[in-house]
């Protein structure tokens, strides 16, 4: 799976483009995007969506969140 790259993009895009994708994802997708830092207001809304999240480091700086609903 190839991140989407969101660092280039002004709050709140990057949180929409996430929750936007969230919405639309069926049991067993999985969906990964690269941002600046840990998106911590975003945390909350996926928990309370019932979705599964993990970080791994991009290696240049940023995060790479990775999101997956069961």
């Amino acid at each position: 799976m190839t991140p989407q790259d969101l660092r280039h993009l002004a709050p709140p895009e990057p949180m929409e483009i996430i929750l936007d994708a969230a919405e639309q994802m069926r049991p067993g997708d999985s969906r990964a995007w690269v941002l600046p830092h840990h998106p911590t207001p975003l945390l909350p809304m996926l928990e309370k969506a019932g979705l599964l999240y993990r970080f791994e480091l991009s290696g240049d700086g940023g995060v790479v969140l990775i999101l997956s609903r069961p």
